[in-house]
């Protein structure tokens, strides 16, 4: 009988601990522009145009010029959230047919795929 007890009060427990775990919101972090990065570049993994846009960056060695806060998406809800909210900033993207990776914030403007990235990445560092 004692063993029952046992059984139902670790059960009770875990149900608790789980409902607890599953109705935390999660934390988005609002887009602030004044700490913003010098760029914000949204990716995802898996994504061979990112792949590009990450190497670049890596061999480059323009983040050691440039602070570039590297937000990945597929898998992140908050980055996807944060993702979403800078395109609104963004009013020469056409969000009609969903937002596309890779995806950069700087100068207050949006760049989407790895050739314009890079050319923007290239103009910063002089090369």
């Amino acid at each position: 009988m004692k063993k029952d007890w046992l059984i139902f009060i670790v059960i009770v427990i875990v149900v608790f601990l789980g409902i607890k775990v599953l109705s935390k919101k999660p934390t988005t972090t609002s887009f602030d522009s004044s700490k913003a990065a010098d760029m914000v570049l949204f990716w995802g993994d898996g994504c061979p145009h990112c792949e590009n846009v990450r190497n670049y960056i890596k061999t480059s060695g323009i983040d050691k010029k440039l602070n570039i806060d590297q937000k990945e998406v597929y898998y992140n809800l908050a980055n996807q959230k944060l993702m979403e909210d800078t395109a609104k900033n963004c009013p020469e993207l056409d969000v009609s047919k969903g937002l596309a990776v890779p995806m950069a914030y700087a100068n207050n403007k949006c760049l989407v795929g790895d050739t314009p990235i890079i050319d923007w990445l290239k103009t910063k560092s002089g090369t």
